[in-house]
């Protein structure tokens, strides 16, 4: 009996012996772990790359993106009533004619906080005008500089409309100014000009009732038309300073101010586009007349009829000046 006992519990102490035996759990071997540290080392060094790549490539956007924004910046031209030698200039003149005149060049400046901002908008056109540089002497020897003929230093936005330009376009007439020599010079931009003279003769430093044809149609083009300033005022731009003691003066050129212009012969125009018709209503009545007489003379005198061209030309003419009559009387 205790030895049937004895066998059975051997024979259970050996079966649990055996499955304990077969109950095996795997590791990874030296080599095993060596290619797994191997492949996670590499898998890193691919994502770091990648990173690096993706930085390299957004710094390179970014030196892009620098660059544009320094040409922007050196193609960025700055108004006239923003350049720091423009802005003097129109704060010198404004200053001056009240020096001469005793009363603001408008009223807008004598309130104005920004003189050449107002000056630029100011219903009132203004032109300086002074001398271009032209070739210095030997060693930049000041006597024996020359002058190559008046430009135009400035233009406010009602100036640049009685020469038929915008806002935007004022290096079309603008002379421009080296900031290291000081000279001014007429660059390729410039395509439009004004007769004005750069100085006044004699004593004179102010003018009232000024006129002068500053700008001559061109023959080649049609639309050309002389332009022509009436009762404008000038006066001499000067500026002083004080060097080694003393005051000294120096003249900048001449300003010009006007409140209308001529088109041709017969338009009257003012700041704002505004455009009249400006012709001597008795000068309308003569020429009427005369083309009366013109037909009268062709019926009664060379026997035309009314339905011969001659006189059918002579009639529609002198429609035409009764119309015009009619516009100019209905526009005073």
């Amino acid at each position: 009996m205790k030895s049937g006992i004895f066998t059975t519990s051997l024979w259970l102490l050996l079966s649990r012996h055996e499955t304990f035996a077969f109950t095996v759990t795997t590791s990874p071997t030296l080599s095993q772990s060596k290619t797994a540290s191997a492949s996670a080392s590499a898998s890193e060094s691919a994502s770091a790359s990648a990173l690096f790549a993706k930085k390299k490539k957004g710094k390179k956007n970014k030196s892009k993106k620098k660059e544009a924004g320094f040409a922007w910046a050196a193609s960025f031209t700055l108004k006239p009533f923003e350049s720091a030698s423009l802005r003097d200039l129109a704060s010198s003149a404004c200053a001056s004619f009240e020096g001469r005149t005793g009363k603001p060049l408008t009223e807008e400046i004598r309130k104005s906080s920004d003189v050449p901002k107002t000056l630029w908008n100011a219903p009132v056109a203004c032109v300086i005008v002074g001398d271009e540089s032209g070739d210095g002497g030997e060693d930049g020897d000041a006597a024996e500089a020359t002058t190559a003929g008046p430009v135009i230093q400035y233009a406010n936005i009602a100036a640049l409309e009685s020469v038929g330009l915008k806002p935007d376009q004022f290096e079309q007439l603008l002379a421009t100014k080296d900031p290291e020599s000081g000279e001014w010079k007429v660059s390729g931009k410039v395509d439009k000009f004004i007769d004005l003279p750069s100085v006044m003769k004699g004593d004179k430093a102010y003018e009232s009732g000024y006129k002068k044809k500053m700008v001559k149609a061109n023959a080649d083009d049609a639309a050309s038309v002389d332009i022509t300033i009436e009762s404008a005022q000038r006066w001499k731009l000067e500026k002083s300073a004080l060097i080694n003691g003393k005051f000294v003066t120096e003249t900048l050129g001449v300003a010009y101010a006007w409140n209308s212009w001529v088109e041709g012969e017969d338009t009257l125009c003012r700041p704002g586009k505004v455009r009249e018709v400006n012709i001597d209503t008795g000068d309308i009545e003569d020429k009427i007349k005369a083309q009366g007489e013109v037909i009268r003379e062709l019926k009664e005198v060379q026997g035309f009829g009314n339905k011969d061209p001659e006189v059918s030309d002579a009639v529609q003419e002198l429609l035409r000046l009764k119309a015009l009559l009619e516009e100019v009387v209905a526009s005073k």
